[in-house]
Parts: C-alpha cells; sequence; structure tokens
C-alpha cells in the first residue's frame, strides 16, 4: 500500500515538473531574449522582396534566409523572424500607385535589399511613401499575433553607435545636436528615451566611447528628462513601431522599426560617402557631421566640437 501511495506522489511531481517546465518555456518564448539575427537587415531583405513581387505581379512568396545570423543559434530564436507572412496575395492596387510614380521593375531588380530602406533619392521616399500602410499593417498584425503590441507613452531617439561611427562607414553619421533639438521642441513630450545598445560588432573599446557619446547626447538634452534604455532587439524594435515618435540617427533598425510604425518618423537628410542627398525633401539637411571632418571619432572632445 505503501508502495503505492509512492508511485502516485511520484507521478504528481513529474506532472507539476512538467507543467512548470512547459510554463517557463513558454514565458521565454514571449519575452524573446535578444535573438541572433539581425533583424534591422532581415526585415529590409523581407521589404524588398515585398516590393519586387508587386512590380513583377505576383504573390509574394518568403523564405526566411536569416541574413547575417548565427545559423547554429537561430533554428532556436527564430520564432520572430518566421512569424512574419510567408505568402501574400498580389495587390494591384499597389502595383498602381507604383506604376503612376514611373516605379518600374528594371529600376530596381538589382537593388542590395538590405540597403533598400535608405532614402537616397526622391523616388526612393516615394517608394516608401507608398508602402508604407501596406507594411504597417504587416508588422503590426504580426505583433497583435505574438502579443508584442504596445502603448508606448514615450518618444524615442535611437542612437546608434557601436562598430559605427569608428569604421567611417559611408552611410552612417553623427548629428549635431541641435537636429535633436529642434524636433523635441517641435513636439510637446517633457520626456523621452535614448535608446542605445553598444553590442553590434562592437568591442570593449567602442562600447566605452559610445557610452561617453550616449552621456553627452543625454546632457546636452536635460530638459527634455532623456533616459537612457537598452532592452532586447525584439523588445526595443517593436517599442519603436509603437512610439507616438522615433528620432533616428539612420540605420535599417530603427527605420523598419520606426517609418513603418505607428507614431511619426525623422530622420536626417541620407548622406552616402559625405555627401547628402541634393534632391531628396527632407526637412533635416545640413545636421550630419561628415567623416572627412572628423580626425579620430576615438578623441571624444574634439568630435564633440563638431556636435555642438
Amino acid at each position: 500500500m505503501k508502495m503505492v501511495w509512492f508511485i502516485f506522489i511520484f507521478i504528481i511531481f513529474v506532472f507539476i515538473y512538467l507543467f512548470y517546465k512547459k510554463s517557463n518555456k513558454c514565458k521565454s518564448c514571449e519575452r524573446y531574449e535578444n535573438i541572433s539575427v539581425d533583424i534591422g537587415n532581415n526585415l529590409s531583405h523581407y521589404y524588398y522582396k515585398y516590393f519586387i513581387s508587386i512590380l513583377k505581379k505576383e504573390d509574394f512568396e518568403y523564405i526566411n534566409e536569416s541574413l547575417f545570423s548565427n545559423n547554429t543559434e537561430s533554428k532556436n530564436q527564430n520564432n520572430f523572424m518566421d512569424s512574419f507572412p510567408k505568402r501574400i496575395e498580389y495587390n494591384p492596387r499597389i502595383y498602381e500607385l507604383l506604376k503612376n510614380n514611373n516605379i518600374e521593375y528594371e529600376k530596381y531588380k538589382d537593388s542590395m535589399s538590405v540597403a533598400f530602406w535608405m532614402s537616397e533619392s526622391k523616388e526612393k521616399e516615394k517608394i516608401h511613401s507608398i508602402m508604407k500602410p501596406f507594411m504597417n499593417k504587416i508588422f503590426d498584425e504580426t505583433y497583435i499575433k505574438l502579443k508584442l503590441n504596445k502603448s508606448d507613452i514615450y518618444p524615442i531617439i535611437h542612437f546608434r553607435c557601436a562598430d559605427t561611427p569608428f569604421v567611417k562607414h559611408e552611410f552612417y553619421y553623427f548629428q549635431k545636436y541641435e537636429y535633436f533639438k529642434k524636433i523635441l521642441s517641435q513636439h510637446s513630450y517633457n520626456n523621452i528615451i535614448i535608446l542605445s545598445c553598444t553590442e553590434h560588432l562592437s568591442n570593449e573599446k567602442n562600447k566605452e566611447m559610445c557610452q561617453g557619446y550616449v552621456n553627452l547626447l543625454k546632457n546636452e538634452l536635460k530638459e527634455f528628462n532623456p533616459v537612457i534604455k537598452c532592452g532586447t532587439n525584439v523588445d526595443d524594435f517593436v517599442s519603436m513601431f509603437y512610439a507616438p515618435l522615433v528620432i533616428s540617427t539612420q540605420s535599417s533598425f530603427s527605420f523598419m522599426s520606426g517609418y513603418f510604425g505607428n507614431g511619426i518618423y525623422i530622420e536626417p537628410n541620407t548622406m552616402t560617402d559625405n555627401k547628402e542627398c541634393a534632391d531628396c525633401e527632407s526637412e533635416y539637411k545640413g545636421y550630419n557631421v561628415p567623416h572627412s571632418d572628423v580626425e579620430d571619432y576615438y578623441n571624444l572632445e574634439h568630435v564633440y566640437s563638431l556636435l555642438i
């Protein structure tokens, strides 16, 4: 009899353990710790493929290629990327909007997909504008399905600093502080979040310097009560989508989340190889600091003198 009770109690404990383990696993999935894929580049690739399928008058068929990821980890961590629609029926309405603006397949068939988010011409600005409501719907429905939708009450500045600007990449630059102050003075917010994570392709020296740069920005914007934050890449990405205002320093991460998001998205005029876009309709021209003006990004005092 005692043995029967022992077996019965043992089985109960096993069930409790399995239930607890399953519950914790689900919670972990919902939290989305940092996933190994580059979300901005991957969704820019997704966006480009969708855009091209429309110009070809075809249904959108997508295979998650997990660009810029650690493939050994992505199999377990990539359920976020896998949740975006893999098939979307051809929409003639979007095609007509693109066609009416002389946007043709032949011109964009060989574009670099991970850089398609960039607004380096007036025509690219028009493409993004046409595609925005449709991309917004795709993203919003995906986040709702994943129960990641949220209501953020503070505007976000996405401050990109890790491998850039130290490598002097042709697409990424620092902006003068007046850029941020001008935007914030035009909107009635008393609190802001500076979203700044320094892990991407970074090293310890770069992380230390980036912390110095973000602290300088925080001090310059102290009248707006800034708070520096860095969450998981999924949570930060979704936060910008639902933020009322996103001020970008230009990156695929902030563009794909903020531009296609529910709030106002502002970025500086696109600069490529130290030259700003001449025909773009951006209101925020002249705020980028060219790499050619910077002797050494590790000289904090020198760079600060260019930003103020």
